[in-house]
Formats: structure tokens, C-alpha cells, sequence
């Protein structure tokens, strides 16, 4: 996984505004906290109303509009809920999802609707992508706190994963937890799912450990490995034993589009360990964990430069053929790999 990009000055990552959550909630008022990463998503509201509900009071003091599920939403709306004073809580908590004001060119009375959130009243607004450039966003920065809720990196994922099979005494070692992430696609949520999925599996048989082989029969299929198996294939000059994976993958009911979109990052990701020459440079430039850019760069060594470089843009010409009909989409990737396999000079 690449490096997480840059965010825009002034805005908070996840684990910044959990702790500005935890430790600083009486300095919120005007929130927007955007991503899908739902596991963060979901933290922040556990640790919201913890913060400014009193028992028993969500029925009277939480209000929640999500435009997703057909609530209406809009400026007056918005002063309705926030004028409504707390009846049992220290304050009044105001969930807003996926109304796209922070993407809305905003006339100066909402922005004073914005700017002048009463003290009684904290209004988090839910987006999935916002537009840092847009004058709205600016002001949710100049006059509240704004907070990208993304999930771990790469690297710090595995220690992530150990830690919460730590909580049910179990262990689990690189490869496993590595594994899970892999075949989770970094995505927490599920993670979550799949650990206590596992955590039930070994309590009931006694195990203390997560090994490998536990993965492999518990959770769901490990499309990175297999996409790694396919190119280790093509890499030794093996059409046979690729398309014979690639087989195996569509039997088992994996997405031909899912499939299609990991071989061209793993292509991709090959072009980078190429160009990086060592682990170390690959782990610097892009964060990833330092065994996969370890199994990258070896991978890489049976491909030249120009060969991987011209896969990319058969792979990419290949998915436009498909999606204007003009080749059948298994055949095209059966082509490709057909193409890789015959290019592993180094």
C-alpha cells in the first residue's frame, strides 16, 4: 500500500482526532470527519456520544440525518436541530451523513450558520470524499476541526491485528496476521469480523495460536497471494501453472474485474520495486511493510524494465478492449499473462 498521501495543513489524521475525542471534547463544536474507513467512522461515534451523552439520553439529545437512507437535509434543518437545547447530556450531538455541503459553494448566511454553532450543540458532519479547494471546506477548517478517518498503514496493520488477538490470549505471528490483512484488503472493518471470527474458532478448539494454516481455512480467499503465485509463474517462464491459478480464482467465484484490477497493481508495484532496487528504498518511498517490498523486489528481478512497462499499458489496453466489447474479459487476461510469461528476461 502506498504511502498515505499528504493531508491538507490543518487537518487532523484518524488517531489525532480520537485523541482530540478522548481528551480535548470540550473543544469541539463544528466537525467533518471524512473517509470509509468504518471502523474509524464508527470509533469516533462510539467515542462522541460517550463524550457528550448521558445515560439514557440518545433518544432525546442524539440526532442523526443521513441523506443515504432519504433524510432530508439543508441550512434551516440544520439550525432546527442545534437551537434545540440538551435536556439530559452536557451537550447536544448532531450527526450529519453524507450531505455534501463540504463540497457546496455555501452563500455567506450558511457560513455564519457554520461559524456561529452555539456552545450547547456539537454538529459532526459524515462525508466520504471532500474537496479541500472548495471554500466550504475551508470553512469547517477555519471554524471547527476536520479530520481524515483513514485506517492504519500497512505497516503498522500486522501489530494492529496481534494486538487485538492479544486481548483474547492469543497469538498470532507475522505471516497469519499479514495474511489476514492481505486477504482483507487492509480493510479494518472486516479485519475486525475475521478476528473475532477466529477468536471464536480457536477458543472452541483449544488453540493458543493463529497459525497460517487457520487463515487459510477460516478466512476468505487470498487474492494478493494468488495474484504473487500467478506472477512468480510468469516469471519463470510458466503460462501453464499462471492461467491454471487464474482458473482457480474464477471457479472459486472471484470477480473477473477484481482480478483484473490486482494484476495491474501488482504490475504497477513490480514497475515500482524495479525502479526502487532494494526492499529498503521500496519500503521508504511508499511505506509498505518491508516483507511484501522484500517479495516484490526478488519477483521483479525475473522482468526487465521495458517488459513490466509494456505489460502496464497491454493491461490498461486490454480493460478498454473489454469495456467497449471489443475482447472477451477472461481472454484478455489470459493474454496478458500469456505476454508476461514470455517477457522474464532480466
Amino acid at each position: 500500500m502506498a504511502k498515505a498521501k499528504a493531508l491538507p495543513k490543518g487537518v487532523l489524521d484518524s488517531r489525532q482526532m480520537l485523541t482530540k475525542i478522548n481528551k480535548e471534547p470540550d473543544s469541539l463544536g463544528l466537525v467533518l470527519l471524512y473517509g470509509t474507513e468504518s471502523y474509524m467512522i464508527d470509533g469516533a461515534v462510539s467515542m462522541l456520544k460517550k463524550a457528550f451523552l448521558g445515560e439514557g439520553a440518545e433518544d432525546m439529545d442524539y440526532a442523526v440525518v443521513d441523506t443515504r437512507t432519504g433524510d432530508k437535509f439543508d441550512m434551516g434543518k440544520l439550525e432546527e436541530l442545534v437551537s434545540m437545547p440538551p435536556w439530559m447530556s452536557p451537550k447536544r450531538l448532531v450527526v450529519i451523513k453524507q450531505s455534501g455541503l463540504p463540497n457546496k459553494e455555501l452563500s455567506d448566511k450558511d457560513l455564519a450558520v457554520l461559524k456561529d454553532i452555539p456552545s450547547s450543540a456539537v454538529v459532526v458532519f459524515f462525508e466520504e470524499t471532500v474537496d479541500s479547494r472548495k471554500k466550504s471546506f475551508k470553512a469547517f477548517l477555519q471554524y471547527g476541526t476536520v479530520a481524515s478517518m483513514s485506517g492504519f498503514e500497512e505497516s503498522e496493520l500486522t501489530g494492529w491485528i496481534s494486538k487485538r488477538f492479544a486481548k483474547e490470549n492469543l497469538k498470532i505471528g507475522f505471516e497469519a496476521a499479514n495474511s489476514m490483512a492481505s486477504r482483507c484488503a487492509n480493510n479494518m472493518m472486516e479485519l475486525v469480523n475475521e478476528i473475532n471470527k477466529l477468536s471464536l474458532y480457536c477458543q472452541g478448539k483449544g488453540y493458543s495460536e493463529v497459525t497460517p494454516d487457520i487463515v487459510e481455512l477460516c478466512c476468505p480467499p487470498d487474492l494478493s497471494g494468488k495474484i504473487f503465485d500467478i506472477m512468480d509463474a510468469c516469471g519463470s517462464g510458466n503460462a501453464k501453472i499462471a492461467l491454471g491459478t487464474l482458473d482457480k480464482l474464477i471457479a472459486n467465484k472471484e470477480p473477473l474485474p477484481r482480478i483484473r484490477v490486482s494484476i495491474v497493481n501488482h504490475i504497477k508495484a513490480l514497475i515500482m520495486a524495479k525502479d526502487a532496487g532494494s526492499a529498503q528504498a521500496l519500503v521508504d518511498r511508499t511505506g509498505m511493510n518491508d516483507f511484501r517490498a522484500k517479495k516484490l523486489v526478488a519477483q521483479s528481478q525475473n522482468f526487465n524494465m521495458k517488459s513490466l512497462i509494456s505489460l502496464y499499458l497491454a493491461a490498461s489496453d486490454s480493460d478498454s478492449e473489454f469495456k467497449h466489447g471489443l475482447i472477451d474479459e477472461r481472454y484478455s487476461l489470459e493474454i496478458i499473462l500469456v505476454k508476461a510469461s514470455a517477457k522474464t528476461t532480466t
